[in-house]
């Protein structure tokens, strides 16, 4: 009787020993996973807003384009100087500094 209770321990130990390795082993490999996904959510945010700067640097360039080319296009009307009784235009001069 007391060689079947030893025996009982002893697996018992035995098998608790192995479930607490594994289960050490398993919350390990789930902390990794979460660093992995913390890392690839920074990589990720970091290429998003990379991405971003991209797309606005391009708006930023066609918008100055198109103005360049509408400016070119469709003269402005010279400005207009009140002088007293009568109005004078005066001339441009190009792009201001």
């Amino acid at each position: 009787m007391a060689g079947l209770f030893l025996a009982g321990f002893a697996s018992g130990w035995a098998v608790r020993s192995t479930v607490d390795s594994s289960r050490g082993l398993v919350v390990g490999a789930i902390s990794a996973f979460y660093g992995a996904v913390e890392r690839v959510q920074r990589v990720v945010a970091i290429e998003r807003e990379h991405l971003e700067d991209l797309v606005a640097e391009g708006r930023a360039r066609y918008e100055s384009k198109r103005a360049v080319k509408s400016a070119a296009t469709s003269p402005a009307p010279a400005p207009v100087v009140n002088e007293g009784l009568r109005a004078v235009e005066v001339p441009r001069r190009g792009r201001a500094a």
